[in-house]
């Protein structure tokens, strides 16, 4: 017997779609509304403004383009097959806080010593003493903490995609703005109160981090958090495939700015033998340079130890070359950021 499909009802428009039991934030493909899973409206719900398409498109191919020379006539025979734009959900979690910390300061004091020598004669030195004494200040910080809502992401370049997100230019939530680009609105499996916790301990390490910073050794710190509500954003991510070949690779997009965060570049048959062929001489030449290379330069310009020893560290440098490009022999496609 087929597994039940879990299904739920938009609050707003009425239209019955899938969920998965796991989701506690649900946006609407069909009008964009957005509610918990009891039915209640999430406010404030904002995003990240996305660049169109065609741009999109466009960036894809200056990407082939650079890396033309990896493979001849990429841009030219790639064939874009697939433009997808999926939203990411994040809470963005506003805190400001007021740390007090407690520990030991360490310095060094300069002295001077007389100094007698076998002869009778003195000198007078300089030395240092390190010093420890008690510290204690005050530091404020507020800011927002971005938490990704989803507990599992399988989404090709999203760990470049974390890493650049910025979430400063985030503007309120308008679906109609998006409707014809038939974004996938993913949603969240991280409720508003769980992010917050989890900033609230980002918080608090960062406090704890600053503190020690300033101090030889750190006793105490103590942090007054306060954490306010999390404002549910969407941030767009595009996913692009292509086809090259008869085969298919993939390319993903940061939505707002159109940097490429990660694609896939095919290796020909010809480029990953040309590749295995100048690995192959580069092995043989180092290993002749640092073997014969310094008798044989020896016998015709009567040379010193020290090109010799240039000759192997050229050798052994060809050798490391080599077997970069060997690597890439074996392989049937390279990821570029």
């Amino acid at each position: 017997m087929a597994k039940e499909e879990l299904t739920k009802e938009c609050t707003t428009c009425g239209a019955v779609f899938a969920i998965s039991p796991e989701d506690v934030v649900i946006t609407c493909k069909y009008c964009g509304a957005t509610f918990d899973v009891e039915g209640k409206k999430v406010p404030d719900h904002q995003m990240l403004p996305t660049l169109k398409e065609k741009a999109i498109k466009e960036n894809t191919i200056k990407f082939l383009q650079k890396h033309e020379g990896v493979t001849r006539a990429l841009d030219k025979q790639a064939v874009v097959e697939e433009v997808k734009l999926n939203y990411i959900p994040y809470w963005v979690c506003p805190f400001k806080s007021n740390t007090h910390y407690f520990g030991v300061k360490r310095s060094t004091v300069t002295r001077t010593r007389t100094v007698h020598d076998s002869r009778g004669r003195t000198r007078t030195e300089t030395y240092t003493v390190p010093i420890y004494r008690s510290e204690e200040g005050d530091f404020q910080r507020s800011g927002r903490e971005k938490v990704i809502a989803r507990k599992h992401t399988v989404f090709y370049g999203f760990d470049n995609f974390e890493k650049k997100l910025k979430l400063d230019s985030i503007e309120g939530f308008d679906f109609n703005k998006i409707k014809s680009l038939n974004a996938e609105f993913i949603n969240a499996e991280v409720d508003p109160v769980e992010a917050s916790r989890q900033s609230y301990g980002w918080v608090e390490d960062e406090n704890r981090r600053i503190a020690g910073s300033k101090l030889y050794k750190l006793v105490r710190c103590d942090s007054q958090i306060d954490m306010y509500a999390p404002i549910y954003v969407h941030a767009p991510l595009w996913q692009v495939r292509y086809k090259f070949k008869n085969e298919v690779y993939k390319v993903s997009i940061m939505g707002d700015s159109g940097t490429i965060l990660k694609g896939e570049i095919p290796l020909t048959l010809g480029r990953r033998a040309a590749n295995y062929l100048a690995g192959l001489s580069m092995i043989i030449a180092g290993a002749f340079a640092g073997q014969y290379g310094l008798s044989i330069l020896n016998n015709i310009f009567n040379t010193s130890k020290w090109l010799g020893n240039a000759l192997m560290i050229l050798g052994v440098a060809a050798i490391v070359l080599s077997f970069l490009l060997t690597r890439t022999a074996f392989k049937m496609q390279l990821e570029k950021d």
